[in-house]
């Protein structure tokens, strides 16, 4: 984040209106535990009154108050009352107003904010992709046990671990999984739906420079782009001149160059990371792409 996002960020916490989850990097009550690009954990401790806080979600938040009650209303004006042990479901692009009162105590909350990415692999390992709800909103319902168990274990585990963004999608994938077991009401489901089926069409070019290098299908690419496999590889040679696994092999393979000019991993290891699961094979596509093989041209750089 740079310093004119960070200022822009405080000017506006300073106004009550917060951004989240980018603003919680700056907010005086919030701590990122993990995060990777929009997707995260953040644990949020208030010992002051703090009435009046408008925010506004940029992406799908999961809220599991831990100690404490927090007050939250709507643009409509309907109330909801966060108890401890209770969990706050908020889709992205939504407004609301939170209100704290510390005379009982501190409040102390955790927040988990999903990617697409995640919530597409949450609703395709529960075969609920296909979901359309007619409408997003908030749902509340009770924690369990098991969830309990998985709050109380992240601060012990995690609270110093600086966490890689595969790590980031493990632990939100766990929470949602947690959340499933007990969802007698299917409030998760519809929630996830919803916000899988709401969200629009993404700019393809911006899709693939942050994905590009990502362990997904054409049909992952599709579902991130809000298209169907057929209209995301149409879009997609329309936008790069060809379709989408030529131009990700050789995107894969360029990054694998890169590797293998700038670092000491070893071939094998560059292969595994480019998707290749056999070394002759990554060493075959890379000389036919750089007219030389790995090795000949760290030869040449010695």
């Amino acid at each position: 984040m740079t310093g004119e996002q960070q200022q822009c960020l405080v000017d506006e916490s300073e106004n009550n209106i917060l951004l989240i989850p980018e603003g919680l990097h700056v907010f005086a009550g919030a701590k990122a535990v993990m995060t990777a690009g929009q997707a995260g954990i953040f644990h949020k401790w208030l010992d002051k009154d703090a009435f009046g806080t408008e925010f506004f979600t940029n992406a799908p938040c999961l809220a599991y108050v831990l100690r404490g009650q927090e007050t939250f209303f709507d643009a409509d004006g309907a109330k909801t009352v966060v108890a401890p042990g209770d969990t706050l479901l908020l889709p992205r692009r939504h407004h609301m107003v939170s209100d704290f009162r510390a005379a009982k105590g501190p409040l102390e909350a955790w927040l988990f904010f999903f990617n697409d990415a995640v919530i597409g692999e949450f609703l395709k390992a529960t075969s609920l992709i296909s979901g359309r709800p007619s409408k997003s909103r908030t749902a509340l319902f009770e924690g369990s046990a098991s969830l309990r168990a998985y709050i109380d274990a992240l601060p012990k585990v995690y609270g110093a671990v600086r966490s890689p963004p595969a790590l980031v999608k493990t632990k939100l994938l766990e929470v949602l999984f947690l959340l499933h077991m007990h969802d007698r009401k299917g409030q998760l489901q519809s929630f996830l739906a919803n916000e899988n089926a709401g969200r629009s069409r993404r700019n393809i070019k911006q899709l693939m420079r942050v994905y590009a290098l990502a362990d997904l299908s054409i049909a992952d690419y599709a579902t991130l782009s809000g298209r169907s496999v057929s209209a995301f590889q149409r879009d997609f040679k329309r936008e790069f001149g060809e379709a989408p696994s030529v131009w990700l092999r050789r995107a894969k393979l360029e990054h694998a160059h890169e590797m293998v000019v700038n670092s000491r991993l070893s071939i094998s290891d560059i292969a595994h990371a480019a998707g290749y699961a056999d070394t002759s094979h990554f060493i075959k596509a890379y000389k036919s792409c750089f007219q030389q093989t790995p090795k000949q041209l760290r030869q040449s750089l010695a």
